[in-house]
């Protein structure tokens, strides 16, 4: 078999992975409930039809299930989320439930694990903005200690900069070929599997100290992703995830001004407006390592 045969193969199980079985004509008995019905699952107690005495087919599925291997279990749903991320979620969104493991229980079940992580590894988890700074004299300083907190802590910072993109998301991708005129719920879930994948990555980031391979690695799953959920062509899906990127971190600058505004507020330095302008000014000083 040559390459570009393997290479048809896997994309038509990009597009459509599933296979479902012609649903059955005849009347069963459900070994279950005793129930008699036609179809593949008893519409009492939701049994398959072929349950019946245990098999060696019984023994593999039941160790699949151990593994994680069976449909919709987490690890499967991974499997298909980085193969086939666009498609994948897709199914998702326009009605295909039973394709994935839920997938906000799939978010927590991760970041919890990229928690865990962090804390074998010792990474610190203050708060952003300490409130034991000398305002007056460490402005700077806050804003410091705010970036290096986002830079020890990349899983948190991914679900919220991917949080930030529903809305650029949304409007920019609002005409796409595949997935027109998505709605903000769906793309509430887009969000949720991408930040499945980067707290994934950044777990791999936290073992293995390789920044840029992850980085590399992290940006062309968003892009591939991108591409499969909505259809435009390679420069097309490009320059709109670009387009959105920039969109997400204003907001997220905007804010973390807001933010450190508040801050001030409360340390009786400035009002809301005032502080975000030095907020803005000390980002420039910090960005163009000026001393003025």
């Amino acid at each position: 078999m040559d390459f570009k045969t393997i290479y048809r193969r896997f994309r038509q199980w990009q597009v459509d992975p599933f296979e479902y079985r012609a649903h059955s004509q005849d009347t069963h008995r459900c070994n279950n409930c005793g129930s008699e019905f036609v179809g593949n699952f008893c519409p009492i107690c939701s049994q398959r039809q072929d349950m019946g005495a245990i098999t060696w087919k019984s023994v593999a599925r039941s160790i699949a299930e151990v593994w994680g291997l069976n449909n919709r279990s987490l690890v499967y749903s991974l499997v298909q989320l980085f193969l086939r991320p666009g498609y994948f979620i897709s199914d998702y969104i326009s009605g295909k439930r039973q394709v994935s493991f839920p997938p906000v229980k799939m978010l927590a079940i991760i970041a919890l694990l990229g928690v865990l992580v962090d804390y074998l590894i010792g990474a610190p988890i203050t708060g952003m903005f300490n409130n034991d700074f000398d305002f007056a004299g460490d402005k700077m300083l806050l804003i410091d200690n705010a970036f290096e907190w986002m830079n020890l802590h990349p899983e948190v910072m991914s679900m919220i900069l991917l949080s930030y993109l529903i809305i650029p998301i949304y409007f920019i991708f609002r005409f796409a070929p595949r997935n027109t005129r998505h709605t903000l719920p769906q793309g509430f879930f887009i969000q949720v599997f991408s930040a499945v994948v980067f707290l994934i990555f950044n777990i791999f980031d936290d073992v293995t100290s390789l920044h840029m391979v992850i980085f590399v690695l992290g940006n062309v799953w968003l892009y591939f992703a991108y591409k499969q959920l909505f259809g435009y062509g390679w420069w097309g899906t490009l320059w709109r995830l670009a387009l959105a990127m920039v969109c997400a971190h204003l907001l997220a600058l905007l804010m973390l001004g807001i933010d450190f505004s508040i801050h001030m507020i409360q340390a009786g330095e400035s009002n809301l407006l005032g502080g975000f302008e030095l907020f803005v000014k000390l980002l420039i000083r910090m960005l163009t390592n000026s001393d003025a």
